[in-house]
């Protein structure tokens, strides 16, 4: 019996396509103030919450006088901690108002290292960096082979791609492979770090040892979660299915509603060959 070889890189553009569905503007949702700054409290809130075991790897990483290239740098989270040790970082950012925020938490923290790009990773006029850097912001390119080797192009020693990892049992993976047969809701690691392989590229990996457990306060608002990530928002065909599913795998405890989803972030780097 013969099997046909899944393509990740052309798997990785169906589901960026098919996100981008939900959200038509991509990259530049977070042009609105107001996202931005959810954005920026939601980061603050997880910072307090834990530490960055990734980002901390990569600042033990950096060498003396070593120069970092930020993808996708939002309101700072990496940017400004590798600025702290690096010799120069420049930061690269679509969205206007995630820049604005950017610069103030730069400003605030009290580094004058960072050079600004506000333009997507894949029209950004930058020069070569000793690293480059993107956490999470690789979700709304379709093209990752073209986003992977500009950033190779672009790094003198390393790259590094932060990638979210979900859960094998999720409810969301479930009910989104009764839909559409695939339990990808959208880009993520295990479709990332396959398409690198795709590519030639033998990653190292590293995942955090923690998993933010997904919880809601009653049903509704837990339903409104599934229809948002599998993007049914508008579409009502599946409802039943959803609130099935989550009357069975939810847990109610504490008085709230734990899912089994959750997410890990996952670390891939290797080494630039010329």
């Amino acid at each position: 019996m013969q099997t046909k070889e899944t393509d990740w890189l052309e798997l990785w553009r169906t589901l960026v396509l098919s996100k981008r569905g939900q959200h038509p503007e991509g990259a530049s949702i977070f042009t609105r103030k107001e996202r931005a700054e959810k954005y920026e409290a939601d980061t603050r809130r997880k910072n307090r919450e834990k530490s960055d075991v990734l980002l901390d790897f990569v600042k033990n990483d950096l060498k003396p006088k070593e120069t970092v290239l930020d993808i996708g740098a939002g309101t700072g989270r990496w940017t400004v901690p590798l600025a702290k040790v690096a010799a120069r970082v420049t930061a690269v950012e679509p969205a206007g108002a995630m820049m604005e925020i950017l610069k103030g938490n730069v400003q605030g923290a009290g580094v004058d290292n960072v050079e600004f790009v506000q333009a997507a990773w894949e029209a950004a006029g930058v020069e070569r960096h000793d690293i480059v850097t993107c956490a999470h912001a690789m979700y709304m390119s379709a093209d990752f082979g073209a986003f992977v080797r500009k950033m190779e192009a672009k790094a003198r020693r390393r790259c590094y791609m932060a990638m979210r990892l979900f859960p094998i049992d999720g409810i969301i993976q479930e009910v989104s492979e009764e839909i559409t047969g695939l339990r990808h809701d959208g880009p993520n690691f295990i479709v990332g770090y396959n398409a690198l392989y795709q590519m030639g590229i033998y990653g190292n990996v590293l995942i955090e040892d923690s998993n933010r457990h997904w919880t809601d306060d009653t049903v509704e608002s837990a339903f409104a979660r599934a229809k948002r990530h599998l993007r049914l928002e508008d579409d009502t065909e599946y409802d039943r299915l959803i609130h099935e599913t989550l009357k069975r795998r939810l847990t109610y405890k504490g008085g709230v509603y734990t899912w089994p989803d959750g997410m890990h972030s996952v670390l891939v780097w290797w080494d630039v060959v010329r």
